[in-house]
């Protein structure tokens, strides 16, 4: 169930998704194109005993010991780097210092359980992050073992002149840009779904009434002012029907059941109109029905055949043991040309607070001037 959720909410959101993976690919091609390219170059350095200076073999194993100490080759790590020494290199006094700082990177490790330092250069000319790396080799080694005779600090392995620049890296970029637009996708796709129903449910909260699933009394007049404005030519009627029975019971039977009841009216009330005709809830045990369209010579019968219909007892219990009547008393009036909705609907409920008097159940019309009849005299 689940995943057909999943599945319909893709199926919904696909544009989202696939916008979502276009921007972010496309945007990750522009950086790209746009960023400068960086290059890098790495020369390794060992540092080992100089064993030309020692008399005994037990001395360049204390050596070999002594190396093993962090603070000596660490010692090596940041002399390799530090401007002091590699600055007196001619090499540095042809580099602004200025663009030496902000287009050149300069970092030493040491490789770990080694006395190796690997020194890396990163700029955006290839072969100048060879030139710098070799000048501050070249420097770093005649001066550190000049400081450290004891010791011999030497290249192990020179730059090359990179070929290809480690970033940016378009393919790589836009791979890594189309996967995370694609989950941006999924998460704005979902929360739009998620929003949308939030959305969806306030929007049928304001228009159907929770219990009977018939409009809100709001939404209702809404959608009579609209029949009147857009077809103020047309016939119109409005029938309110107050359910005395059920009015009688609703501070004795449960709400639940009240509810119960209700529904089953509304269903049967909607099943004996047509399609175009409208049905609201108009209050507690209240509904109001709009006949648009609907010739006035038809609408008394109209009115008169459902107040029979809704007249039928209905169960309270599964057994069929208690059943309530709904007693239903309808007042109806037929709009006439130039009537407002507001008097449509003073006039109806006129009819119907007429027909909740009469002793028993009746529909009674109410037209201008204000005749009405009830439902014996319809039978005439």
């Amino acid at each position: 169930m689940e995943t057909t959720l999943y599945l319909q909410m893709f199926k919904r959101g696909w544009w989202i998704i696939v916008l979502t993976i276009l921007v972010a690919t496309n945007g990750s091609l522009l950086i790209s194109y746009l960023s400068t390219p960086v290059y890098q170059s790495s020369a390794r350095f060992i540092v080992s005993p100089n064993t030309g200076i020692y008399e005994s073999t037990w001395d360049i194993v204390s050596s070999i010991d002594t190396l093993d100490k962090r603070s000596i080759i660490n010692t090596y790590k940041e002399l390799l780097i530090s401007p002091s020494v590699y600055g007196v290199n001619p090499i540095f006094q042809t580099i602004d210092p200025e663009t030496m700082a902000t287009d050149y990177k300069l970092s030493v490790v040491v490789l770990p359980e080694t006395n190796i330092l690997k020194l890396t250069v990163e700029g955006p000319d290839p072969k100048q992050v060879v030139i710098i790396a070799d000048a501050i080799g070249s420097t770093a080694v005649s001066y550190m073992n000049k400081l450290y005779p004891y010791y011999n600090f030497s290249l192990f392995e020179k730059p090359e002149v990179p070929t290809e620049p480690i970033r940016p890296k378009p393919v790589e970029n836009a791979a890594l840009a189309m996967l995370f637009g694609g989950i941006i996708g999924v998460v704005m796709a979902f929360f739009r779904e998620q929003l949308q129903n939030t959305v969806e449910k306030l929007r049928a909260r304001s228009i159907f009434d929770p219990v009977t699933s018939a409009y809100t009394r709001a939404y209702f007049e809404r959608r009579l002012l609209e029949e009147i404005t857009q077809h103020p030519d047309s016939s119109l009627s409005l029938g309110l029907i107050n359910f005395r029975g059920l009015e009688e019971v609703s501070t004795i039977i449960p709400q639940p059941i009240l509810d119960r009841l209700m529904n089953t009216v509304t269903q049967t009330l909607k099943n004996e109109l047509r399609g175009r005709d409208i049905v609201g809830r108009w209050d507690t045990a209240k509904l109001a029905v709009l006949l648009p369209s609907t010739p006035a010579s038809a609408v008394e019968a109209t009115f008169k055949r459902i107040q029979l219909y809704l007249a039928e007892s209905i169960s309270i219990d599964k057994l069929d043991e208690m059943a309530v009547l709904p007693n239903p008393c309808v007042g109806a009036a037929t709009r006439d040309q130039l009537e407002s909705g507001d008097e449509l609907i003073r006039r109806a409920e006129l009819a119907m607070e007429k027909a909740s008097a009469l002793e028993s159940a009746a529909v009674v019309f109410l037209t201008k001037p204000f005749l009405f009849m009830d439902s014996s005299e319809l039978d005439k």
